[in-house]
């Protein structure tokens, strides 16, 4: 197996749509619920900021096996939450109107510490490979060259491998509610 980590395209975006879907904890979630989740975790970042965004490609098999993105703006992407997304998700379904203030919330007091954020997935044949590691680590190296001056992101408590992934690779619990908000200074 060679991977490597190249920068995203767009000719990606069915494929980290797709590993999006199959590491959900409910893949077979309503057609609604998963167009949410592709905006909010997948498509806002692919069309907004694809310069922060990176793919595992397993050069073997021409495959992409995981993938990392980020926003280095938390107000650019409140904005766009709030003003261009929320009519559209409020028609999607009435509960998304709160589902999407607390992806912003959490992030809010934050700012100014880890102007940073991401989310990452890697497809499950491929995970415990050091794919994510490697991600990570991709991305961390950017954000530094960047001149960002953290990077922070939600992690469900429930999810005890991710949690430890994320402690392995220096993000430490910053602040905790529904969920960890987990953060690495850079």
């Amino acid at each position: 197996m060679s991977i490597q980590i190249i920068p995203y395209e767009k000719k990606y975006l069915d494929d980290i749509r797709y590993i999006n879907v199959a590491v959900s904890t409910h893949p077979d979630k309503p057609l609604e619920e998963k167009i949410l989740c592709q905006h909010l975790y997948i498509d806002y970042y692919a069309f907004n900021c694809p310069e922060n965004c990176f793919v595992a490609l397993d050069a073997d098999k021409d495959l992409i096996a995981g993938y990392i993105i980020c926003e280095t703006d938390h107000r650019r992407f409140k904005k766009h939450l709030l003003e261009e997304y929320m009519t559209e998700a409020i028609a999607l379904h009435p509960d998304f109107e709160q589902i999407i203030r607390d992806e912003i919330v959490p992030y809010e007091k934050w700012n100014d510490e880890y102007d940073a954020h991401m989310h990452m997935d890697v497809r499950p044949e491929y995970q415990h490979m050091g794919i994510g590691t490697m991600l990570i680590q991709r991305l961390f190296r950017h954000l530094r060259e960047k001149g960002c001056k953290g990077v922070m992101l939600l992690v469900s408590k429930k999810n005890e491998g991710a949690n430890r992934f994320y402690q392995k690779n220096g993000m430490d619990i910053i602040d905790a509610t529904e969920c960890n908000v987990r953060g690495k200074k850079l």
